[in-house]
């Protein structure tokens, strides 16, 4: 989100913007770190914006999301996607990720056991995350 104007900017393949600024700008989180320049423009978090920006994902045929934390507009946001026939994966942290947070989850020393938690917990939704894709067959929107 331009940190400026409050504008959504999708940072993705066709973007020109490189994965390390795009992350960069996804960790910009206002209050705790600062926004992040992009070309010519700060960025927040498109967090600030909105906490699954799922609506970014109406339309396509496939969807995964991997929310940082759940919230109670997950549930809806997820309907959104599955009404227009799209299929979802949701990933959101795990027992062992949520201890791997400890009390504050931003703070700088549960970085590396988040980090641990959440490469254990990617190789186990591996399968679920391929199996999503694997549908091609199912194309209702955009792919």
């Amino acid at each position: 989100m331009n940190a400026v104007t409050g504008e959504t900017r999708v940072f993705d393949r066709t973007s020109g913007v490189g994965l390390v600024d795009a992350v960069t700008a996804s960790c910009a989180i206002p209050g705790v770190w600062p926004a992040a320049t992009v070309g010519d423009a700060r960025y927040f978090d498109g967090g600030v914006r909105s906490f699954t920006n799922l609506d970014l994902g109406a339309g396509h045929a496939r969807t995964l999301v991997i929310a940082p934390m759940p919230a109670p507009v997950l549930e809806a946001d997820t309907a959104s996607i599955a009404e227009y026939g799209g299929l979802i994966e949701v990933i959101v942290p795990d027992e062992a990720a949520f201890a791997a947070f400890g009390a504050d989850p931003l703070a700088p020393a549960s970085r590396t056991p988040a980090g641990h938690a959440g490469f254990a917990q990617g190789r186990a939704a591996a399968q679920a995350v391929a199996a999503l894709w694997d549908k091609s067959q199912h194309t209702p929107g955009r792919q």
